[in-house]
């Protein structure tokens, strides 16, 4: 019988945008731990998209675990934090409804330099500041978290500056693997 069944719910990140199957995140998460890993990413998601389809997602897969990776969608067309928040916590209260535990997601960064958001915002700024605002939030509320962002330079982004390389994507699976030993040997 197995343990654990993480599904991922999220946006272009999540989904690991323009990189193939065998080298996203997720497979090489559900690799390197060998468990089934869910991939339930959709570029260009909100965290509201994420909320409208997330009861869908628990009852189709099931898992025992569910990683919620969002806002930066949101960020971009210039939503608030506390709104991207109120979502993602919407989500993590659902999950331990259904008895699944919520993992939250802190984005990765953006070093796609000078890009103004959808309402004229440092896009890049946003995203770092909600990133501790996340943060911030998982440790007041006692949220399980995987902070994506750690170790990830330019380097690990493609072109645009948003989206994790396949460097990146390794580096993605190595914060996550560290989150997910920890809260699976508690």
């Amino acid at each position: 019988m197995q343990l654990h069944k993480i599904a991922c719910i999220g946006d272009s990140i999540t989904f690991a945008y323009e990189i193939c199957d065998a080298q996203k995140w997720t497979t090489l998460l559900s690799h390197a731990l060998n468990i089934e890993v869910i991939n339930c990413g959709v570029n260009g998601d909100t965290t509201a998209g994420m909320l409208s389809r997330f009861e869908q997602v628990l009852s189709t897969h099931k898992p025992t675990h569910i990683i919620i990776t969002g806002g930066t969608n949101d960020l971009w067309f210039g939503l608030k934090d506390e709104l991207i928040i109120s979502n993602i916590f919407a989500m993590c209260r659902q999950a331990k409804h259904n008895n699944i535990i919520p993992i939250v997601g802190i984005p990765t960064s953006s070093f796609s330099l000078n890009e103004l958001n959808f309402i004229g915002e440092d896009y890049a700024e946003c995203i770092r500041s909600f990133q501790n605002i996340l943060i911030r939030f998982c440790v007041d509320k006692e949220l399980a978290y995987v902070d994506f962002s750690t170790n990830l330079q330019k380097e690990h982004f493609m072109e645009d500056g948003l989206h994790p390389n396949i460097k990146g994507q390794n580096i993605m699976i190595e914060n996550a693997k560290r989150a997910l030993n920890k809260l699976f040997n508690d």
